[in-house]
């Protein structure tokens, strides 16, 4: 690399830089977001024509490919090395963070066989003023299994344990939290808060240079898995029941609407790459936050075979028809290292972890009935119900409603309500659902009576 005139900058707060000389004249890059996820047209000193080609994929990942005068190479090795280092960090920093959470509870440690982290990605400036990348775990879930029993109907069960769906749901709580930081009267919290408002619409933007990576131990169950194992079902919805994943077309309605029956979590990360992350009581306040990356644990998965299902499989008709602000949105996988043991114990195999940024310690849920355990290290109080349960949701959501003034949220009757009043949201994921059915994958059978619940009081 020095000999095309590169070198790394290491700075005290432990971020990086790269910068690329040019005889005297220097042109500074951030690592990850200036260089490979925006536009950007340098001119650097007497070389004043950059030219700025299309974007290749390069390992799984986008970049753009620059070269100025004679230097036409300068940045492609950089770019061919760029996906070890961000799948490296990304994992070195999920097993270093779910290493601290338990660093007092040894007896669920195990359960990082099964782990899925959100990691956020920020551009700030280091200790010298020059401009890096912050990555940060803001939401952690473990688990491999759902319940197998009867549906809940008051709001209090978190029925799909999996790890990717505990994430997400951490995840939304977290979102929920950033939510309270920006309508708060504290001018301080209303800095740390993630997102900003914006003149000219009513939903809350992301503040710049900010992404989202998923990190995975294992790839995601369903369509993904097929298609390693070249299997018939590798296009197909597909559910799971009673501890077995079978074709969402072969469950019949009735016992859809009684028992529980969980969408794989291939078949929500396809949906999610259209409506977002957030989910419809979000939608109300938030615009549609998706994956940038993802980076699964283990290297002996085909992750070109993975990325195909996960991003191909709705095909390119349904861009055209979609209301803004949604969209379809292309995820990045990577092929990273595992950070936890090859199998779960026999304790942590029926366990589900979760944790997301500013909670005080992890919530342990048994994933068979989809509430806290009595040796859990965080309690919701009575009842066992998770912190990640629908109902608790609602209780977020209504206060966010409150601080935001918004009376006509707060006059929702149900849960249920409360979701089918995001039109826009409804109407795109019904859309992403008609398209499933269009390519021949199947059903989303959708547990629609398990929201019909009301809130225990008026916020």
């Amino acid at each position: 690399l020095l000999n095309h005139g590169i070198c790394f900058h290491f700075s005290t707060d432990g971020c990086y830089m790269l910068k690329v000389y040019f005889d005297k004249c220097c042109c500074s890059f951030s690592l990850c977001g200036t260089l490979l996820y925006e536009e950007w047209v340098y001119t650097v000193g007497l070389y004043d024509k950059i030219l700025h080609m299309p974007k290749f994929s390069i390992d799984g990942f986008l970049f753009s490919y620059f070269y100025m005068s004679e230097r036409k190479n300068v940045l492609f090795h950089f770019a061919l090395a760029y996906s070890d280092w961000h799948k490296g960090r990304t994992a070195a920093v999920c097993s270093e963070h779910f290493d601290r959470l338990l660093q007092d509870y040894p007896e669920f440690h195990n359960c990082k066989c099964c782990l899925a982290a959100f990691i956020l990605e920020r551009g700030v400036f280091d200790s010298d003023g020059q401009p890096c990348e912050k990555y940060e775990v803001v939401a952690v879930g473990t688990g491999s299994s759902c319940c197998s029993g009867w549906l809940c109907f008051n709001g209090c069960v978190v029925h799909d344990c999996h790890a990717i769906v505990i994430a997400r749901r951490a995840l939304r709580r977290f979102l929920f939290k950033q939510l309270l930081l920006l309508f708060s009267d504290d001018l301080k919290c209303k800095e740390r808060s993630i997102y900003k408002v914006t003149s000219g619409s009513c939903l809350l933007k992301l503040k710049p240079k900010i992404f989202l990576h998923l990190y995975t131990t294992n790839a995601p169950k369903g369509a993904a898995q097929c298609t390693l194992m070249s299997s018939y079902f590798s296009q197909k919805l597909q559910c799971h029941v009673k501890g077995s994943l079978i074709p969402s077309a072969s469950v019949y309605p009735s016992f859809w609407g009684a028992c529980v029956c969980c969408m794989s979590d291939s078949d929500k990360l396809s949906r999610w790459a259209v409506t977002g992350l957030q989910g419809a009581l979000l939608s109300h306040f938030i615009e549609p936050l998706c994956i940038t990356t993802v980076v699964l644990g283990d290297s002996s998965h085909r992750f070109k075979k993975v990325s195909d299902t996960i991003n191909k499989r709705l095909g390119v008709e349904l861009v055209d028809q979609l209301p803004p602000p949604f969209g379809k949105h292309e995820m990045i996988f990577f092929s990273g290292e595992t950070v936890g043991p090859q199998k779960c114990s026999s304790q942590c195999q029926k366990l589900s972890l979760n944790w997301c940024l500013g909670d005080f310690s992890i919530e342990v849920l048994d994933s068979t009935t989809g509430c806290t355990i009595e040796g859990s290290p965080f309690i919701s109080g009575p009842g066992y119900s998770s912190r990640l349960c629908k109902r608790a949701f609602y209780m977020a959501f209504c206060k966010i409603a409150e601080m935001n003034h918004r009376q006509d949220l707060l006059d929702l009757s149900t849960y249920r309500d409360a979701k089918t009043a995001a039109h826009l949201y409804q109407s795109t994921k019904a859309m992403v659902n008609e398209q499933f059915m269009a390519i021949g994958a199947g059903p989303w059978n959708s547990k629609q009576m398990v929201d019909m619940f009301e809130q225990y009081s008026k916020v």
